[in-house]
């Protein structure tokens, strides 16, 4: 009976903090984003080109910033294969996987812009492209290798591109992101806005051969959860995407030599498209959600690693009602157990995995 009545009490206290959490905060609203400047790095291929897409069929301008201008090229050709509006469309050839003054100096050479620093180049683009609504950064490889012949090298490159291209892009234009401007008659505040990191699935949980690769990505999400907590009650709003094993021509480089196990671990979540990955974090971005997750596989890993994030299942602290709210998180609350079991299934299964393709030599 005693442990009745703490269930029934603890149900309360859960419901009532909840419904107090819901009035303190507002509900956010998916902005209507024609007219909006996007900036998306590694926009010339894959995800980053699929979401450009998205983004320019819905009458935003996009900037695409990647490190080859041949390929800048073909994936403004591609965008305007079904709307021919080149003013919507902005090129930036920039070498992301330098350090803060490596990007300074690349930044001069590619636009000729003499002694001009990284601040000073984005007020140059901002003139023409007008303030960034939204953030996608989307630049990043995988190299999978085991740890020990994992080259230094290689881990700082990962580094560089996976997490640091993140960090200097975003700290150079969060700065005009904070800034209310007016757009096409209406006036667009931060909270309008959105910053967007692409991480992925071996962020969420280890992966035998993704040590290097894992935790550049895991540094990712890292920042932005911290970032999502600073910037949550004035904007821009952040999510974190976690794709899954998408094909795009990074995921071909990435199998050369790939280690059997992480290829059949890896295999066993299928394959998406990269307009099927898009499409997901293009609606949870504008929802304003924390998470964005593909398919149920990646639903469930968001739940199961959720940590003490608010209910990920909804558009972050945007829900739509105190219902929704309710419901969701008392739902997460409750799949919290069979999802445990989940997880330890998983880990038990990738370790059959791997033994099956490493022998080690048993001892008399």
């Amino acid at each position: 009976m005693s442990l009745q009545i703490f269930l029934v009490g603890f149900s309360a206290f859960v419901v009532l903090l909840i419904v107090l959490l819901w009035r303190r905060t507002g509900v956010y609203h998916a902005p209507d984003i024609n007219g909006y400047n996007v900036f998306i790095t590694g926009g010339s291929s894959g995800i980053g080109l699929a979401l450009a897409r998205l983004f320019y069929e819905a009458g935003a301008s996009v900037t695409l910033i990647a490190r080859s201008m041949s390929r800048l090229h073909e994936a403004r050709e591609t965008l305007l294969a079904n709307c021919d509006d080149r003013d919507r469309i902005h090129l930036v050839s920039l070498d992301l996987c330098g350090s803060y003054s490596i990007i300074e100096r690349d930044l001069s050479a590619h636009l000729a812009l003499v002694d001009m620093g990284i601040y000073q180049f984005v007020d140059a683009i901002l003139f023409s492209t007008g303030t960034p609504d939204i953030l996608v950064n989307c630049a990043g490889y995988a190299a999978s290798q085991l740890f020990i012949d994992t080259s230094v090298d290689t881990i700082e490159s990962l580094l560089r591109t996976n997490y640091l291209a993140s960090v200097y892009v975003t700290k150079v234009l969060l700065p005009h992101m904070l800034k209310t401007s007016e757009r096409n008659g209406a006036t667009v505040y931060p909270i309008d806005r959105r910053i967007v990191f692409v991480s992925t699935m071996a962020a969420q949980v280890s992966v035998y051969g993704f040590a290097a690769y894992g935790a550049s990505k895991s540094a990712v999400r890292g920042l932005a959860e911290a970032l999502r907590l600073e910037l949550e009650p004035t904007g821009p709003l952040v999510t974190l995407a976690f794709p899954p094993d998408t094909d795009t021509p990074g995921l071909a480089r990435e199998n050369i030599g790939k280690p059997a196990a992480t290829v059949e671990i890896s295999s066993a979540g299928g394959l998406a498209t990269p307009e099927q990955v898009a499409r997901t974090i293009f609606a949870d971005t504008l929802d304003g959600k924390i998470i964005s997750a593909f398919g149920f596989e990646g639903k469930a890993l968001s739940l199961a690693t959720a940590g003490l994030l608010p209910p990920v299942s909804t558009c972050g602290f945007g829900w739509r009602s105190w219902f929704d709210l309710v419901f969701t998180a008392l739902g997460e609350v409750l799949a919290a157990g069979p999802l445990r079991a989940f997880g330890i299934g998983y880990a038990f299964w990738m370790r059959y995995v791997i033994s099956k393709h490493i022998k080690v030599p048993r001892t008399a």
